[in-house]
């Protein structure tokens, strides 16, 4: 897939459309850009997809690294990035998630206490749905009004 934008928008937009695509995507990034991408890749993606970055392909320092990709987000984030970097990326499962399939993950753990924001933060990171879409749609499924 090469490079993503770099207006998160439009980055959001592209990682959307190549969510469910089974095959294994190849991206591109620069070191001083990459824990956003790996944020905004866990996020419409799910933090539990695999993935890895491979850091000075054929060169002396060559590095791989292999992981979620929350774990590779938390890595990079840490870390002083340096070098050209690929990050290779597992094709969907085929399992689609919907936002309206995890409001009952969401439901649950409010219902044990947590405060509604946080729940659906958690079930998002482990998904491959959107905080807002996320939701939208345990807002409408409280007031009684169906989602799409």
């Amino acid at each position: 897939e090469g490079f993503l934008p770099r207006k998160a928008g439009e980055r959001a937009t592209r990682l959307r459309e190549l969510s469910s695509d089974p095959r294994t995507l190849v991206f591109f990034e620069a070191p001083h850009r990459l824990a956003v991408m790996l944020a905004a890749l866990a996020e419409v993606f799910g933090a539990d997809r695999r993935a890895a970055i491979a850091r000075e392909l054929t060169k002396t320092y060559e590095e791989v690294l292999r992981g979620g990709l929350a774990e590779l987000r938390d890595w990079a984030e840490a870390s002083e990035v340096r070098g050209e970097i690929a990050v290779v990326v597992a094709g969907s499962s085929g399992i689609v998630r919907s936002a309206a399939d995890q409001v009952a993950a969401v439901q649950q753990l409010a219902g044990q206490g947590m405060r509604l924001k946080d729940a659906v933060a958690a079930v998002a990171e482990s998904s491959a749905v959107g905080k807002r879409d996320l939701y939208e749609a345990v807002v409408a499924a409280r007031t009684g009004k169906a989602t799409e």
